[in-house]
């Protein structure tokens, strides 16, 4: 009966750190209403951020390669599901094309990310977005929020939420833009 009672209580409090998230990023985020929304079939909106380490990195420097754009934060329940099976996605197509960048919306001198990145071997770029300007840009309002890329930057797919990317369609898709 208590481990009933503590499944519950459990998933309760995972609904309301979801619902909870989502208000602290209509607070938070307010809507890019000068910004152009990202559409499919467009080119994704260039943007430089620095990575972990403190390097900048630009989305424009990424061209030729197929891109995964996530963003995420650390307190997202759904992002940290997200991530090991990116970092899979990751480590089978990296070497074939395929890049896979994660922006973080985490304050400015949280060490969380890092510590998180380093705990569960995240191999894939990370970069920083404290001030929430690229997230603006993306109208990335609800997390995670990804962007699938091609080749030369143009949109191809906006996925809100978790997604499988071992799925056999998301493989098929990302295996037919390394190749054009």
């Amino acid at each position: 009966m208590n481990l009933r009672r503590g499944r519950n209580l459990s998933s309760l409090s995972a609904l309301l750190l979801v619902i909870a998230s989502t208000l602290y990023l209509a607070l938070a985020v307010p809507s890019a209403q000068a910004a152009e929304e990202v559409k499919i079939n467009k080119p994704a909106p260039d943007f430089t951020l620095p990575n972990l380490e403190g390097k900048e990195v630009s989305l424009s420097s990424l061209r030729g390669r197929v891109v995964i754009l996530t963003f995420w934060s650390v307190w997202c329940h759904v992002c940290r599901e997200e991530m090991g099976v990116l970092d899979s996605v990751y480590q089978k197509y990296k070497d074939k094309g395929l890049e896979v960048i994660g922006v973080n919306i985490d304050p400015g001198g949280s060490t969380s990310v890092e510590d998180y990145v380093k705990k569960h071997s995240l191999s894939f770029p990370m970069l920083r977005d404290t001030e929430k300007k690229v997230m603006r840009a993306y109208r990335a309002n609800f997390l995670p929020s990804t962007f699938l890329l091609d080749k030369k930057g143009i949109v191809v797919d906006k996925v809100v939420g978790l997604r499988n990317w071992n799925s056999p369609e998301y493989q098929g898709l990302i295996e037919k833009l390394m190749k054009k």
